[in-house]
């Protein structure tokens, strides 16, 4: 089928007789099939309200894609359906990119219109059919989520975003780590502390450009690494400053040290740099942190400011 008339043709109505500005037409039933990575970018233009450019790189990372639609068949006078003049109607559409640890996480999401949960559903089943096991940011414009629990999702984590006064709370590094600045830490070293994440549901394995200075907007002087004494990454924190407000990603940690204090004393350190830097109020982003962790965060007096589920199946 062809994606050139996706947003345009949002549905109005369930299966049967529905009005159109050309007369009466039938609906038929919700579908599925495979989309390639152009067809991808249009929906995901549409579903993200963004250009091309902008979104294709999201159909570039996914190693597999669907796209749900229903098709509008003209009747004639007599109620019958007309040979010529049907056209199918894109509901939605997803697209599979792989994760470290969790499966492949789902990229894109349905339109607005009364058969949006039927084409998340049946767009989650497609997926996770071909890729074994999937998970989606359940944003309600994009994938709701009542669709997906009753599909058979559960809850596995959430990004949350924090904000409140830069904390101040002083945590030594634990013995045998070394926090200095991300500007000071080789590339590899640099490599090593972001793929802490990777084993983290909401997090994908770190590429080669995410370690250079300024990456993600980061300030690779207010950011700080973690080193273990052979100078090894085991852990970062990355920051930067916005209008004024402190932007944090939550540590991440390497397994090994995750028993450590390491994750508050690398949080601690760039509060510092921050304060130092005269910045009075932060924002920690996080994905697929512990309920401990979020623990910790929120009696340094931080509070959740926005919180979208992560559902995985199975």
């Amino acid at each position: 089928m062809s994606a050139d008339e996706h947003a345009a043709d949002a549905p109005q109505e369930q299966d049967g007789l529905t009005p159109d500005s050309a007369g009466p037409v039938r609906v038929g039933p919700v579908q599925v099939e495979a989309l390639g990575p152009e067809q991808l970018e249009l929906v995901l233009a549409a579903l993200y309200e963004a250009p091309r450019e902008a979104v294709a790189w999201m159909a570039q990372a996914c190693t597999d894609a669907w796209v749900a639609f229903e098709r509008h068949e003209p009747l004639g006078p007599d109620g019958t359906p007309q040979p010529d003049g049907g056209r199918e109607v894109v509901l939605g559409a997803v697209g599979t990119r792989p994760s470290p640890a969790h499966g492949s996480e789902l990229l894109g999401g349905v339109l607005g219109g009364p058969r949006r949960a039927e084409a998340a559903a049946a767009l989650a089943r497609a997926a996770w059919e071909r890729a074994g096991r999937v998970y989606a940011f359940a944003e309600g414009h994009l994938f709701p989520p009542e669709a997906l629990i009753e599909a058979g999702f559960r809850e596995v984590g959430a990004y949350r975003r924090l904000e409140g006064r830069v904390p101040y709370r002083h945590v030594d590094a634990p013995e045998g780590v070394t926090l200095r600045p991300l500007a000071g830490v080789s590339v590899p070293a640099r490599l090593e502390a972001l793929a802490a994440f990777e084993d983290r549901v909401g997090h994908h394995a770190a590429a080669p450009e995410a370690a250079e200075d300024g990456a993600g907007g980061f300030d690779s002087h207010l950011s700080v690494v973690a080193l273990d004494t052979e100078g090894r990454g085991v852990g970062v924190c990355r920051a930067a400053v916005e209008d004024g407000l402190g932007r944090i990603d939550a540590p991440g940690v390497t397994v090994a040290w995750r028993h450590t204090n390491l994750r508050a004393a690398l949080l601690n350190e760039v509060n510092a740099r921050l304060r130092a830097a005269g910045i009075t109020r932060v924002s920690v982003d996080s994905w697929g942190d512990t309920p401990e962790e979020l623990a910790h965060d929120l009696r340094l007096g931080l509070h959740v400011a926005d919180e979208t589920p992560i559902l995985a199946f199975p």
